[in-house]
């Protein structure tokens, strides 16, 4: 067994709705990258908003409940 680097990239294989395959091709094509560069541009700064969003839960008035 080989044992080495980790490869830049893994090659896979995704099905996406058609409307949504579309409007990433065109981006992408726009953008002149790949599709699974945008793709991954994409996951990337989601993964920080995630990071930057905090949800907290809510008390009985509806407002944010910061205690627990």
């Amino acid at each position: 067994m080989r044992r080495g680097k980790k490869p830049a990239y893994k090659r896979t294989t995704v099905k996406l709705p058609y409307d949504l395959w579309e409007e990433l091709r065109i981006e992408s094509v726009k953008k002149n990258i790949s599709l699974g560069d945008l793709i991954t541009q994409k996951l990337k700064e989601w993964k920080v908003l995630k990071e930057k969003t905090a949800v907290y839960p809510l008390d009985k008035s509806g407002l944010p409940d910061y205690t627990s």
